[in-house]
């Protein structure tokens, strides 16, 4: 063990930070949030917009206070949940489209659609990745003693492939798709882009590949706890512009430029199937907009570390079974809340309530 590194207590770990020129409002509650989350997950994963050097020694910028740190903790921390649950959801269709495609062309058994001949091996870097690989995984799960897999293979004889891909890991359903002949993937990318199939071009089937890996890449580290805001996927730059879909997304065209979230969100756009991608969005603006207002100096690191540029504006709340506008999301039990500038308020015949928006009749 490195003899640097000693255990210290919460209490400890906060005399340190004040060391260090930050400032702790309330150090009941931040000694409960260490408690909680661990010293090392919200000030080491999140301090780094936060610091600078002076006389050789890294401390905090004047005026930088624990709640501000912890508060792009809070961003990162509600936007990672959402990013695992919007890629379960991709995960999910993704299952049931690719099942239906084998199904339509190979059928329902599993001796039939799991043959080699119908798929195409590719270089790898690991054999498990290998077409060998993938059909050896695959036949290994139609084996499993866990049900629904085992309930089809006594009861029918064979396990349909929309049976076994729910007993599949992403990363093998991902490198299974990506073993498949061209007609196959025509297919598949045409149902979930919802394009024709004669529009599917080499170019397009190279940005879907690249996609479910960059797909991974966000699923996996938001799985293991990772920092999520600033992530950039190591098939990053892999990714090239298609003028294909300038007509299917408005966003295409920044293709060319983004990263990181930006570029995920892109890559999401394109696909018919939107809930997974509104999910990120809806967490994103929601996290956004409660951290600047709070911390508003910190609006053009935030712009950087997503590669999305940030509007202030005035917003209210609203629902879609009312022409009530509300300033607080809560109020009166409302359902499913959505943003409105209040610029657009008028001209929609929306009306203030009048338990939260006070204000706003004269």
């Amino acid at each position: 063990m490195d003899k640097n590194i000693v255990y210290t207590t919460p209490s400890q770990q906060l005399e340190l930070l004040k060391k260090k020129n930050l400032i702790i409002n309330d150090e009941i509650s931040a000694l409960n949030k260490i408690e909680r989350y661990g010293f090392y997950n919200i000030i080491n994963s999140y301090k780094e917009p936060y610091t600078e050097t002076k006389n050789g020694k890294r401390i905090y910028k004047t005026g930088i206070t624990f709640e501000q740190i912890f508060s792009l903790f809070t961003l990162d921390h509600n936007l990672r949940n959402s990013i695992m649950a919007a890629m379960l959801d991709l995960e999910e269709h993704l299952r049931a489209v690719t099942a239906d495609v084998i199904a339509e062309s190979f059928g329902i058994d599993n001796n039939e659609y799991l043959k080699w001949n119908h798929y195409r091996d590719r270089k790898v870097t690991r054999d498990r990745f290998s077409l060998k690989g993938i059909l050896s995984t695959l036949q290994q799960n139609v084996y499993s003693d866990k049900d629904p897999i085992k309930y089809y293979r006594e009861k029918y004889g064979i396990v349909p492939p929309w049976i076994l891909f729910k007993g599949t890991y992403f990363s093998t359903l991902i490198n299974y798709i990506r073993l498949f002949k061209n007609k196959e993937k025509s297919v598949l990318i045409s149902k979930l882009y919802g394009i024709s199939q004669e529009k599917v071009t080499s170019d397009i089937k190279q940005l879907f590949s690249d996609s479910l890996f960059i797909f991974l890449d966000y699923r996996n580290t938001a799985a293991h706890g990772g920092r999520i805001y600033n992530f950039v996927s190591k098939h990053s730059k892999s990714i090239s512009f298609v003028p294909e879909f300038l007509n299917l997304s408005d966003t295409m065209f920044h293709l060319k430029t983004s990263y990181g979230l930006s570029q995920l969100l892109i890559l999401m756009d394109v696909f018919a199937y939107q809930q997974p991608g509104n999910i990120i969005k809806d967490s994103l603006q929601t996290e956004i907009n409660r951290h600047v207002k709070l911390y508003s100096d910190d609006i053009s690191y935030i712009e950087s570390a997503i590669n999305i540029s940030i509007k202030m504006t005035n917003c209210v709340w609203i629902t879609k079974n009312s022409k009530k506008f509300h300033t607080i999301p809560t109020c009166s039990g409302i359902i499913n809340p959505q943003l409105m500038e209040i610029e657009r308020l008028k001209a929609n015949g929306y009306i203030p309530c009048k338990r939260c928006g006070r204000q706003f009749w004269t």
